[in-house]
């Protein structure tokens, strides 16, 4: 099979937009779809309840399709990330900052759908967008340890 997988990228950003992350996740997994993160491999699952935990604490939350790269049935996406911490987080109080960054993700596809997906994306950048943890500048300012 022969897929334009820039178009159906730029397919799946409209319906985020069109029916939210959830949705359009539930519409693009392979049934026994692997995810890869920091968190360790997780089924769709595990996939949907962090996805609905960011709706709660980022309900304004959007994402952009920076840049895609495509060798064959493999894709890696370049997503912008938006939106104001309203809401718990991981334990933590919503701090009413806006939180913006960077996540790359692979995608190893089958036809239409994703058979296993990785994310990678900085892991401090939000904690200190939203005040949770000081930035790197901070602490220097604050001399030797």
């Amino acid at each position: 099979m022969n897929l334009d997988y820039r178009a159906l990228a730029d397919h799946w950003m409209r319906r985020i937009d069109e029916i939210g992350l959830i949705a359009a996740v539930d519409e693009i997994a392979a049934p026994m779809m692997m995810v890869h993160s920091g968190m360790g491999a997780q089924d769709v699952e595990a996939l949907r309840a962090r996805f609905a935990e960011m709706a709660v604490a980022f309900p304004d939350a959007t994402v952009t399709l920076d840049d895609i790269l495509v060798d064959g049935p493999k894709l890696c996406m370049v997503i912008g990330w938006q939106g104001t911490h309203l809401g718990p987080l991981r334990g933590f109080a919503a701090t009413g900052r806006p939180v913006n960054f960077e996540i790359i993700i692979v995608l190893q596809m089958n036809g239409f759908l994703v058979e296993r997906v990785r994310f990678f994306a900085e892991p401090y950048t939000p904690a200190v967008q939203m005040g949770i943890i000081p930035s790197f500048d901070d602490l220097a300012n604050e001399g030797p340890i």
